[in-house]
Formats: structure tokens, sequence, C-alpha cells
């Protein structure tokens, strides 16, 4: 067995080499450090942030805006949104604005007060665009529109299939009187008039507004093209919609018809009209000529820019109260008919009854408000115009108060009184 021994030379040079060697180890894991961190840094530089250097705008603000601007911009705020367009049912619309999803009301009362309003909507000659057209004459557009009364029409002289009634010749005027008696009186259902042909034609009103003219034009406006051959007398039309109050309070209507016109308000018969009694289908029942008696005991104004219909029916006729709460929708129906033919127009005012001190019309008359759904403003002559059937010996001109308060309209929905 061999032993071996090391001398003290051999023991340095060996850890001479054991030292070369830790400290090469050092260096290359310090080297690959040191190129792992300088990988590392480039992969940050190129990948993550290579993007656009931060900018920064300077801000300079705009020059100052003149005085007189800021005060348009403070009346325009204070202007409510305009109506959609609107057609009444004797002229159009004044505006094309969707003003009836529901419409919130938190005035005591939206009208015409102001410069701010009149300017911004009440200039011009108060019909609006389109007048006339679409509806064949005065009697407005068929132009669709929310923010207004659906109107339909029947002709009673004819069957649905456009063959000849009972009523087709004027044997059938008190007839028809019958049939529009037992509507007003039986809930206004309009299965009354399903065995007469009705106009597929619709107009839509914002007011009701018709001075005295000839009975051919409604039956033009609501047969534009003659298809259906509807001819004047023994016919009836029906306005629906939901109206909006615009403030709390008691109204009445006050209205003017030829041959007769009638209102329900929220489930009530609040008006009627015109030459004949609807409550009693008497004939003539309230024409002042052939019965001078007819209207004793009612509120009755006889306007003198409306001689023709003073001497027919005495005039305006008051209806019976209601109450409303702001905001609140109510059903509302207007019923116009020509029975037995000839002069036909209509008038449709509100009075506020709980305010004081209203105005006065040049003849000295309380002059109560238009009932209307949109900043629509009416003129006797400018309606004319479009008339096509007129009758100016025996002109009316029914005078309202043009600060009107706005009735906002949506339809009104279906069933049996609406279909």
């Amino acid at each position: 067995m061999a032993v071996r021994f090391r001398t003290q030379r051999d023991i340095k040079a060996l850890l001479l080499r054991e030292n070369y060697r830790k400290r090469v180890l050092a260096v290359s894991c310090a080297s690959g450090l040191v190129v792992f961190l300088g990988l590392l840094f480039w992969c940050v530089n190129v990948f993550i942030a290579d993007n656009e250097p931060v900018s920064f705008l300077l801000y300079e603000p705009e020059a100052e805006v003149a005085a007189e601007t800021y005060q348009k911009k403070e009346m325009s705020s204070n202007v409510k949104p305009a109506q959609p367009a609107m057609d009444f049912i004797i002229a159009d619309s004044t505006s094309d604005v969707s003003f009836m999803a529901d419409v919130e009301i938190d005035t005591e009362g939206l009208s015409m007060d102001g410069d701010a309003l009149s300017g911004g909507l009440g200039d011009g000659d108060g019909l609006g665009e389109g007048f006339g057209e679409g509806g064949g004459s005065a009697l407005g557009s068929s132009t669709k529109t929310e923010n207004a009364f659906v109107g339909r029409f029947w002709d009673l002289k004819k069957t649905p299939g456009g063959g000849p009634s009972k009523f087709k010749d004027a044997q059938g005027n008190r007839g028809v009187l019958s049939v529009a008696s037992q509507f007003f009186n039986g809930g206004w259902n309009t299965t009354a008039f399903s065995p007469y042909c009705e106009s597929k034609t619709r107009l839509y009103a914002s007011c009701f507004y018709l001075p005295n003219c000839m009975d051919q034009e409604a039956s033009n406006a609501y047969d534009p093209n003659g298809k259906l051959g509807l001819k004047p007398s023994r016919w009836i039309a029906l306005y629906r919609a939901q109206v909006q109050a615009p403030k709390s309070g008691k109204f009445r209507f006050v209205g003017a018809g030829d041959s007769v016109l009638a209102v329900r308000f929220d489930g009530r018969n609040v008006l009627a009209c015109g030459f004949h009694d609807l409550k009693t289908a008497g004939w003539n029942g309230l024409h002042v000529v052939s019965n001078p008696n007819a209207l004793a005991g009612r509120d009755v104004i006889a306007y003198e820019s409306c001689d023709f219909w003073n001497e027919q029916f005495g005039g305006f006729v008051a209806g019976d109260t209601f109450d409303v709460k702001a905001g609140e929708w109510y059903e509302m129906q207007v019923l116009v008919s020509e029975i037995g033919g000839g002069n036909f127009g209509f008038c449709l005012l509100i009075d506020d009854v709980d305010e004081e001190g209203g105005k006065l019309s040049e003849d000295g008359k309380p002059l109560f408000q238009l009932f209307r759904t949109s900043f629509i403003e009416p003129k006797a002559a400018e309606v004319y115009e479009s008339i096509k059937y007129k009758d100016m010996e025996l002109a009316t001109d029914p005078p309202y108060d043009e600060d009107s308060m706005i009735w906002p309209a949506r339809p009104m929905k279906g069933g049996s009184r609406g279909k």
C-alpha cells in the first residue's frame, strides 16, 4: 500500500488554482447578469415604451362673447320646445319638433307670453308650413303627427262598399241627426258608424277653427283624389286625442258649429251647439230663427265679426265646466257634422273660469282662448285664402285671445270607442 504526501508547495498551487476558478465563475456570472439586464432593458424600451411621446396642448381662451349673445342664449333657454308638425282642422301646424312623448308641464300655463316666445315661435302668419297640402284645401294636411287630434270621416249617404245607404237622399237628414244623437248620448262608440262609408284619409288637427264656408270643403278634404266619391251633407267627422292640462283649475269650452259641434272630455259630454239639438235629436232645435227661445238660460256670446252665426244659432255657446290638474292627461273627442248641406264652419274656444279680469274683443265681449295643442295662430283672412269652397258674402272672423295656452296632445288608446 502506497502513501502519497503533498508538499507545502503543491498545496499552495492547488489553492491558487481553486481561487482562480472561483474568480472566473464570479466574473462569468456578473457578465451574464449584465447581459441579461441589458437585454431586458432593450425589450422594455422597444416593445413597451415605443409610444408617441406625451404632448400637451396649450388652452387659449376664446375672446369674450358679447353681452347681447349671452342675453339671447338666456332667453332661448326659457322657451319651451315647439310642438311637432301640427295640422289643425283648418290649417297645418307651425313646427316639426316632436313634442309628444310624454310632456311634463311645470309652468302655470304655457302661453305665447313675452317677446321671447313671440319672437321665437309666433312670428309669421301663424299657419305653418304646408298649409293646405295633403288634406285637400283648408281643412288641413294628412301628414301624420303625434301631437294632434286624429280625425276620421264617415259619409252616411254611402255603405262601406260605396253603395247608397238609406240616407242617400235629403229625406235622410233627420235619420243622420238621430245617428249622431245616439252616438252623443251613447258613450261615443264608433260602432254606430260602422254601417256607413268611412274615408281612408286621416287628418291631424291641433285646433278647430274654420270660418263660414261651403259644405264641399269637408268632403273634398277627406277625399282629395275623388276616389271615394264623397259628396256634401250628411257626414260626420270625429277627432280624438289625449290632452295634457297646462294648469290646474276649472275650464269650459265655448263653441260655434254649423251644423253641429260637440265635445266629450274625460268621459263627459261638456258641449253641444249648432243648429240641431244632439241631446234630444231635435231638428233645428237650437236654430234661433226657428226657435227664438232655444238658448234660454245658456251663456251665449255674439261677436260682431260672426254675424251670420249669430243670426242662425245665436253665436258662441258656453258648455259645462270641468276640473283638471296640471300635467294630467285626459281623453277628449270632438264631433263636427254638416247634415243638411250648404254653409259649414265651426270654432272651438276654451274659457279659464278661474281667471279674473279676462280680455275683451273689439266689440267689448269676453275674449276666450283658442283651444290648441301647438303654437298655432290661425287668422280668418289667411284661412280663406286656402279655402276652395268659400262664401265671402257671409264670411266670419272668429276672435280669440292670441295668448292662448297649449294643451299638448297624444294619440288616444284604441278600443270600441275609437277603432
